[in-house]
């Protein structure tokens, strides 16, 4: 069954709108706020959002860091400029209010043939991000020479220590990403944002290790 979770600030139009969809059947969950929402993201489902404020962007921002769900935007009688902005800021339809449900149905009908590799690609990045937020930042330094240097013995001399610590660091690395091969984890670190994570310690001069030099700096992993 359908979720959609309603967004809005009023208090009699957001009980309103949960009522239309609920006559149609159609299971609703009220929010107030975006930061409240936020507190409970799911991982499907469909967010209908009343663009009264300016929190339309940072909804879609928050969505994108942790799942992807299909924004409609709604307000009464939305000029052509609101509903321009909200697409830039990430909404994938924008309807009018009061809403009709068999037209929110309609739209995510749409939604679902044109974003269906769109909702796919999501939420391989926002599962690949989750795991590569459990390595610590010598597991994230060496997945990100994985990328770019491929064996052991080359991370080693790279990052300045023994092959023997690199092969310990993927073994976790792995296990942590839930992968078996190299491929797939690196597979993980392209999907979640991983690529070119070494330039930021690619100076020689950063590198760190077991022989006494100054640690590399961590790369982020976005």
């Amino acid at each position: 069954m359908l979720k959609v979770f309603v967004i809005d600030s009023a208090a009699a139009r957001r009980a309103q709108v949960c009522r239309l969809l609920m006559d149609q059947q159609i299971h609703s969950e009220p929010f107030e706020t975006v930061a409240e929402f936020a507190e409970h993201m799911p991982t499907q489902g469909l967010v209908l959002y009343c663009d009264e404020h300016d929190g339309l962007a940072s909804l879609v921002e928050a969505l994108e860091q942790r799942s992807w769900l299909p924004v409609i935007a709604y307000a009464h009688q939305p000029d052509i400029q609101r509903v321009v902005r909200a697409m830039q800021a990430g909404a994938a339809s924008y309807v009018g209010f009061p809403i009709d449900p068999a037209e929110i149905m309609a739209e995510y009908g749409k939604l679902q043939g044109s974003f269906a590799a769109r909702l796919a690609q999501r939420e391989r990045a926002s599962t690949a991000r989750r795991r590569l937020d459990t390595l610590s930042n010598r597991e994230r330094q060496v997945l990100g020479c994985m990328l770019d240097y491929g064996t052991s013995k080359e991370i080693a001399r790279f990052l300045g220590i023994s092959p023997r610590t690199v092969e310990a660091h993927r073994a976790n690395l792995m296990v942590r990403l839930d992968v078996r091969t190299a491929t797939q984890a690196i597979r993980v670190a392209v999907e979640g944002g991983a690529c070119g994570a070494t330039q930021a310690f690619a100076n020689p001069s950063g590198r760190g290790g077991e022989k006494g030099n100054s640690p590399a700096p961590a790369p982020v992993l976005q």
